[in-house]
């Protein structure tokens, strides 16, 4: 029986996931297939490459905040986003994994951006590993695209923030999504990060929403009141993802029994 994994955007929130796969680790549930968006699409991207979700916790708990943005306003982002991808590329490197390539990991993976040139979807089937996630990360208007081949791609959330589908049309028997967005809020957007950041899931809540029928589980870890750039909240996130994993792992062992 083959287990497929769709890990949801959410910035911040999305380290939710983390949580979840250690507790799924601990009880030994096999990974067949990852498809993430954003956030999601990073951290399944790692663990589809074998690194143990154990040292992606340590990574990221113990890389300081002030190295995961680089901060200054730009054309088409306020955040470069350069930083993250050269961490992302030195914690590859140091498991000697920096050119690895998606259709040589060893868990078969996709991540999802657009391109807005066509505004169309584009999956990550093969390629650079870091590319694409950098890619599926790249947030409208808080970081810059990035230019591959003859596209401009940023976060794939725009139009797939929960790739259950991918998972399905892999073949999956078994599909687990991991949803960490928030349902929309009545009151006003906090800052100007909160105002772009609500004004993005609006538009992608439908498709979100759409997509749960793939899945035959679905995790919704408590990290709706979490904005979604608070980096003060990392560790409550993946706290958040392990307690959820732990309340509904019963589920996932009926189905594989």
């Amino acid at each position: 029986m083959k287990i497929g994994f769709a890990l949801g955007g959410g910035a911040v929130r999305g380290l939710a996931h983390i949580g979840v796969l250690k507790v799924l680790k601990k009880y030994q549930i096999p990974i067949h297939f990852i498809a993430g968006t954003s956030m999601g699409g990073a951290i399944g991207g790692l663990v589809a490459a074998g690194i143990d979700i154990e040292e992606i916790e340590a990574f990221i708990l113990n890389t300081p905040s002030y190295r995961m943005v680089d901060l200054g306003i730009l054309k088409s982002g306020i955040f470069r986003g350069n930083k993250i991808y050269r961490l992302l590329i030195d914690f590859l490197s140091q498991k000697g994994l920096g050119d690895i390539r998606i259709e040589d990991l060893q868990i078969p993976f996709r991540t999802v951006a657009v391109d807005l040139i066509k505004g169309e979807r584009f999956v990550f089937d093969k390629g650079n590993l870091s590319l694409a996630i950098r890619a599926t990360t790249s947030v409208p208007g808080i970081f810059s695209p990035v230019y591959y081949q003859d596209k401009v791609l940023v976060d794939g959330g725009l139009l797939n923030n929960l790739p259950a589908d991918l998972a399905r049309e892999a073949g999956m028997d078994i599909v687990i999504a991991v949803d960490v967005e928030r349902e929309h809020e009545e009151h006003a957007p906090r800052n100007i990060f909160d105002v772009i950041y609500r004004s993005y899931m609006i538009m992608m809540t439908e498709q979100r929403r759409a997509n749960l029928k793939y899945a035959n589980i679905v995790f919704r870890p408590e990290v709706g009141h979490i904005l979604a750039f608070d980096i003060g909240k990392i560790r409550d996130c993946m706290e958040a993802g392990e307690r959820e994993a732990e309340q509904k792992i019963q589920e996932v062992l009926a189905l594989l029994d």
